[in-house]
């Protein structure tokens, strides 16, 4: 390839990247077309998914796409659509040269569009960059292959591993640095996944906020097994604005008022230990269309999340602060040391020391 095509190719990622967290179920897809060593349109998926980059490409560029080179950072979609699959769509507009990052395992897709173009005597590249698509759609490749939504965790702890203290007399560990780009994750997902025990201590609205504004509600999921939550959350006051799914085990008035105001509520029969199973929970998550989601917490549920081998990062903000053997432990009955993970990134936000790890 030579670095003339490559060159597009990061630029169409670089269109995917600055849409990211916005178009979830879907990967995030970036497109451009050029002809005669012009960029005549530009296309990235649009919101929740649709349209896809190609098609806004396409559209953009009319009869000019005739003769042209797509550039793009997914495999074109097989399936079909209103105005029929993305790869109908190429044929259609005559463009004569593709170059895609990497080929699309959903099984809708799956090479299919690849070996079509080909048939129809498009020049077709593949693979180049596909370390790129890869890295920034990591949730949409991981959750398609195990069927469970991509689980990100994110955690502040102080310097003897504890997440609070014994009467949880302290709103925050991690100082307003750390909080900002804890905010920045919140927005790259598609929704948080916490526990009944969390809103009650906490009582967090789970909102996106930048400069002390809101600028995003995300889907909230509770797990809620003696559905504890208090009816006057915040959370619940903002249900008009944001999908709020509770998964319990108890069905009765509180359960019919709370679907009543606007909650989906799905009830899980209790194991023999009296949990709920998360692994089912996870399973219906995946089917609600849910492939993306970001944990906040407290230890006891990282703990059983990692017993269920359910996460796939940790995002860790370490505080250099001593709360002492009666705080509340990050991790039930072990050390981060003890969990095996592949250190991704480090930053420092003053004193604060923030961890990236893949598990």
């Amino acid at each position: 390839m030579s670095q003339n095509h490559y060159n597009n190719l990061i630029k169409a990622h670089t269109l995917a990247k600055k849409k990211f967290g916005s178009t979830f179920p879907n990967p995030v897809v970036g497109c451009i077309i050029v002809k005669k060593n012009r960029i005549i349109s530009t296309g990235v998926t649009g919101n929740q998914g649709r349209p896809h980059a190609e098609e806004i490409a396409l559209k953009k560029a009319g009869d000019k796409a005739k003769g042209a080179t797509m550039y793009v950072t997914l495999e074109p979609c097989f399936h079909k659509s209103i105005n029929g699959s993305c790869t109908e769509q190429i044929l259609r507009s005559g463009i004569k040269a593709i170059y895609i990052a990497r080929h699309d395992p959903d099984i809708r897709t799956n090479k299919k569009s690849i070996n079509k173009l080909k048939k129809n005597e498009l020049e077709v590249h593949v693979g180049e960059t596909a370390h790129i698509t890869n890295h920034l759609n990591n949730f949409f490749f991981k959750s398609l292959k195990n069927k469970r939504p991509f689980v990100k965790v994110k955690m502040a702890i102080s310097e003897d591993e504890k997440i609070a203290w014994s009467n949880y007399k302290s709103k925050w560990i991690s100082n307003s640095k750390s909080r900002n780009y804890g905010h920045k994750i919140r927005f790259n997902s598609q929704a948080i996944l916490t526990t009944s025990k969390t809103i009650i201590k906490d009582n967090p609205r789970f909102t996106v906020r930048k400069n002390n504004k809101i600028i995003k509600h995300l889907t909230t999921i509770i797990i809620d097994n003696s559905l504890k939550i208090p009816l006057g959350s915040k959370l619940l006051k903002d249900i008009n604005k944001k999908r709020v799914i509770i998964f319990t085990s108890k069905k009765n008035n509180k359960s019919k008022f709370l679907k009543k105001i606007g909650c989906e509520v799905f009830f899980v029969n209790k194991q023999v230990n009296n949990q709920l199973n998360l692994k089912t929970i996870f399973k219906k998550i995946y089917d609600l269309k849910i492939n993306d989601i970001l944990v906040e917490a407290g230890g006891i549920f990282l703990s059983n999340l990692l017993k269920n081998d359910l996460v796939d990062e940790i995002h860790l903000f370490k505080a250099p602060v001593i709360i002492g053997s009666s705080g509340k432990p990050f991790l039930i009955g072990k050390k981060l040391k003890n969990i095996k993970y592949k250190e991704v990134l480090t930053k420092n936000f003053d004193h604060d020391i923030y961890k990236y790890l893949k598990i």
